[in-house]
């Protein structure tokens, strides 16, 4: 089989699976492993693909090769513990707006993957969060409003001392690194003092949070559960934490 024929091959498993190893590229290409590996080197080196230990996995941002001060800039796949229910919360979230609405979008792994949801939408994104941004405006996506301000290279942020006061928004989308009986909580400082400011601007509050950060501690109180609205996580979250949620008049939604 040619080595084009292979590469389409892989990227289009990769469409479709995410992550891939190399057995499973050998038993799909009926090859050697070896030519395995020097396939997706090659694609790697192409910025078509991410090579990982004993595998690939599809990239989720756009190709960096031509920009390598964007390398580690994007969230890889390998950094979510849990790839598949992080996209379906990111989905999730953006299939709560409507059409025009204004959104407020903060900083983290799961707001970067509402990025390829919004493509097709008309729901205006507000956001300092400079992965999610470089992301829809490389896809031409005409809806974004860019929160400036000093850029924070440590946190992918843009810090301004500025209230924004003329802007307003349904919804503030959020994650967190845990979520209690205290609230969200984020462990970074600067993501908590922006997103704090964004709050002012928005009618209700959406968080985000994996299944496996809800019942545990993770950092500074950013939203006490008065202020949150809407929870979206795994259908995995701790019974008794989603019993509590509920029980506080907060929507859950378990995907």
């Amino acid at each position: 089989m040619p080595a084009k024929l292979r590469h389409n091959k892989i990227l289009d498993h990769l469409q479709e699976n995410t992550v891939a190893s190399v057995q499973q590229l050998v038993e799909l290409l009926d090859c050697s492993p070896a030519t395995v590996r020097r396939d997706i080197i090659d694609l790697d080196t192409q910025g078509k693909l991410k090579k990982i230990r004993n595998g690939a996995e599809k990239i989720l941002s756009p190709n960096v090769v031509s920009s390598p001060g964007m390398v580690g800039f994007y969230p890889n796949i390998s950094d979510y513990e849990n790839y598949e229910e992080s996209d379906r919360i990111a989905q999730k979230a953006v299939d709560l707006c409507e059409v025009r609405d204004n959104i407020f979008v903060g900083e983290g792994q799961i707001p970067f993957l509402m990025g390829k949801y919004l493509t097709d939408t008309h729901v205006h994104v507000y956001s300092n969060y400079l992965p999610l941004l470089t992301y829809l405006i490389s896809q031409s996506y005409p809806h974004l409003v860019v929160l400036g301000g000093q850029y924070i290279k440590s946190q992918s942020l843009l810090v301004s001392p500025d209230n924004h006061t003329s802007y307003q928004g349904r919804y503030l989308i959020v994650s967190g690194d845990g979520l209690t009986e205290a609230g969200l909580t984020k462990s970074a400082l600067l993501t908590f003092m922006e997103e704090k400011k964004m709050l002012q601007y928005a009618d209700k509050v959406v968080a985000m949070v994996s299944a496996d950060k809800v019942g545990v501690f993770g950092g500074l109180s950013l939203f006490s559960l008065d202020e949150i609205d809407i929870v979206i996580t795994g259908e995995n979250a701790d019974p008794s934490m989603i019993e509590l949620l509920r029980n506080n008049n907060i929507q859950v939604y378990l995907v």
